[in-house]
């Protein structure tokens, strides 16, 4: 019986966390600080000193930020305590996969070739071949909000 009611006050627990809980949990599975949170997410200390110290609830405002900057926390779970986490992905929890982690697709060819299609760049000058488009900047954008252009 002890057991028994142990579990129905895990269960409780866990599905009536309130928004506070619920991004508590998010900042523990981050392994974030309240401070690296609002930083991350967008909003000042004091919002989230005061959130996490129940004197505020999380506005509408807040809780957009965070699924802004936490794309793979599931929107439902965060607001309304339904479901999982994390959206689903493949039918299991957890983060979804970014596009870097996706296998390349390979391209279909064609059953009939494409109709031919006028070149969009112009020749420099009569006689020479059309300019080849090159890569001019790759910006890299990490996990943590920071990014790099190369």
């Amino acid at each position: 019986m002890k057991y028994f009611s142990y579990l129905c006050t895990r269960f409780l627990n866990k599905k009536y966390m309130n928004e506070r809980q619920r991004l508590q949990q998010i900042m523990e599975a981050e392994h974030l600080t309240a401070k690296q949170f609002a930083d991350q997410v967008g909003i000042s200390a004091g919002t989230i000193s005061n959130i996490m110290g129940g004197r505020n609830n999380p506005s509408l405002d807040v809780l957009q930020a965070v699924l802004n900057r936490f794309r793979t926390v599931n929107s439902d779970w965060l607001i309304l305590g339904i479901g999982s986490m994390y959206r689903p992905n493949g039918g299991q929890d957890g983060p979804q996969t970014s596009l870097f982690d996706l296998p390349p697709v390979q391209p279909e060819t064609p059953a009939q070739p494409a109709p031919a299609t006028a070149p969009t760049a112009q020749p420099t000058a009569p006689n020479q071949p059309l300019a080849e488009k090159k890569v001019a900047k790759i910006v890299v954008y990490y996990t943590d909000g920071t990014y790099e252009e190369r």
